[in-house]
């Protein structure tokens, strides 16, 4: 049996990751056809390996003191992803090497990639990567770690695809989306209490004005419509900002701001009418596959990689023209979707679909890049 060794430091310690959770349930899930092992950093399964680092939340906490923020950041364009990829270098290495795999797979960006180059030129171990920063800003994390010159390249959408194939023409790559358990993520089930009034339209973002996810623009187009209430879910330095600005522009009677724990999402989703984000790039999409699973429709912008997402289970405009971002809201509110169920389209990305294509990469990568250094590469 095949062996491999996921990487990811801050796994079991920030819950509300995206590529944690991601990481922890991949495993998971592979568990099922390999021996899996994640460096993690913290229990988080039969299959979780912890090593002493400091993980990136931790680091948060460290850098919110302003003067080592500022120390850091004439270095680091980001501080806490820096001290969490320096402090888990030699535990990670160390144990690659004493614990050899036939193939290393890291899923904390250019740290664990960095790792398992080093221990791929010293013991010819293939890498198989996944790379969750997709085209963000203008592809430069992508371009960072194609230097690297993975095994194998798994990317999340078709136009990241062609951008990898455009840049290095011999890069071996896949498209595998994330994926989301649809036992879980369903219309039907338990409705988290808000005390808003219907219909409500639900916004899943980190809250701050320096990213990229546009809250202003939400609030703005959903205080165009009457009777209709904005949920904000997400946390952020800017959290007072966008309650104000809610509640001078809706009122707190139909909008609020709420932190949920990730188990909770379900719930959430389906206390709502519409799923929307106004995000310039949305390099994963989870949340808009999460709420058309849910049975949402989705209104978000329009280009490629959102149309790629939500197929037939919403609706693509321009979100910065809020005359048409409110208009795309109260169409999607007022549209009849049992023809075209968001929740089918959600279909594509079950975690059974998911897992499968993950296994075919896997097998693709060790047969055709390992050396046959290690005796356990001969299948079980």
């Amino acid at each position: 049996m095949y062996k491999l060794v996921l990487i990811h430091p801050s796994a079991g310690v920030n819950w509300n990751g995206n590529s944690e959770n991601f990481a922890i349930e991949l495993a998971r899930r592979l568990d099922n056809y390999f021996e899996v092992e994640l460096l993690s950093g913290a229990e988080c399964g039969s299959f979780s390996r912890p090593i002493k680092s400091i993980s990136r939340s931790d680091a948060s906490d460290l850098i919110s003191n302003p003067l080592i923020s500022r120390l850091l950041q004439k270095w680091f364009n980001r501080p806490e992803m820096a001290i969490e990829h320096l402090t888990s270098f030699l535990p990670c290495v160390a144990y690659l090497l004493k614990h050899p795999a036939n193939l290393i797979f890291p899923q904390n960006d250019y740290g664990g990639l960095f790792v398992a180059t080093c221990v791929r030129a010293l013991k010819g171990t293939p890498i198989l990567f996944t790379e969750h920063n997709s085209l963000l800003q203008g592809g430069k994390y992508l371009k960072s770690n194609l230097a690297l010159k993975p095994d194998r390249l798994i990317v999340l959408n078709p136009e990241v695809a062609k951008y990898v194939t455009q840049i290095n023409p011999q890069q071996p790559v896949n498209v595998i989306p994330y994926g989301i358990d649809l036992s879980e993520f369903t219309p039907t089930g338990k409705v988290m209490l808000t005390g808003l009034p219907q219909p409500t339209v639900l916004c899943v973002a980190p809250l701050t004005r320096q990213g990229n996810e546009r809250i202003e623009l939400t609030i703005e187009a959903v205080s165009r419509l009457p009777n209709v209430s904005l949920l904000i879910c997400g946390n952020g330095i800017d959290r007072d900002y966008f309650q104000a600005m809610g509640d001078r522009l809706l009122g707190s009677q139909r909008f609020q701001i709420r932190s949920f724990a990730y188990a909770q999402m379900p719930q959430v989703y389906r206390s709502a009418n519409v799923f929307t984000l106004a995000s310039i790039e949305e390099p994963r999409g989870l949340n808009y596959i999460e709420a058309m699973a849910c049975g949402l429709p989705v209104v978000t912008t329009d280009v490629p990689v959102r149309r790629y997402l939500i197929g037939e289970g919403g609706i693509t405009c321009d979100v910065s023209n809020l005359d048409i971002y409110a208009q795309s809201l109260q169409l999607a509110l007022e549209k009849y979707w049992e023809w075209q169920p968001p929740q089918q389209n959600a279909q594509r990305f079950s975690w059974q679909e998911i897992t499968q294509l993950y296994r075919q990469a896997i097998i693709q990568t060790i047969s055709h890049s390992y050396k046959n250094f290690f005796p356990l590469s001969k299948r079980a």
